[in-house]
């Protein structure tokens, strides 16, 4: 009987180890990676194509803020340099809502866009 404990001794870390490695594999395979600036929110997907068709990859930063206040949309003061914050408040046409996100443009050294992320929000009241 010793011998059996010692065997099962020996085993126990190679058997979490090989859980832990099974569990890892199905968790990697089951999240989908997004791509910078992609959204999983079905409301916010007409954001996002807004930003891709009018700024895509590699605009000017005073592009981006001319675009961004040629429309009405608020634009915050950044935590980071490098970064331009803005809320940008759009009318979901399937539920007519409307629907806020914060949406963060990441800026590289030359002051083009890199990426930019996209939160929703709570709706705001139109100023």
């Amino acid at each position: 009987m010793p011998l059996f404990r010692q065997q099962n001794k020996q085993a126990i870390p190679a058997i979490l180890l090989l859980i832990a490695l099974v569990a890892l594999a199905g968790f990697s395979a089951g999240c989908k990676r997004q791509e910078p600036g992609e959204t999983s929110d079905p409301q916010l997907k007409p954001i996002q194509e807004m930003l891709e068709q009018n700024l895509p990859i590699g605009t000017s930063d005073a592009t981006v803020q001319t675009f961004l206040a040629s429309r009405g949309y608020t634009i915050e003061t950044p935590d980071k340099p490098g970064t331009m914050v803005a809320t940008i408040r759009h009318i979901d046409t399937q539920t007519v809502q409307p629907v806020t996100a914060r949406v963060t443009f990441y800026f590289d050294a030359n002051g083009k866009l890199n990426t930019y992320e996209i939160r929703r929000i709570f709706n705001q009241r139109v100023p």
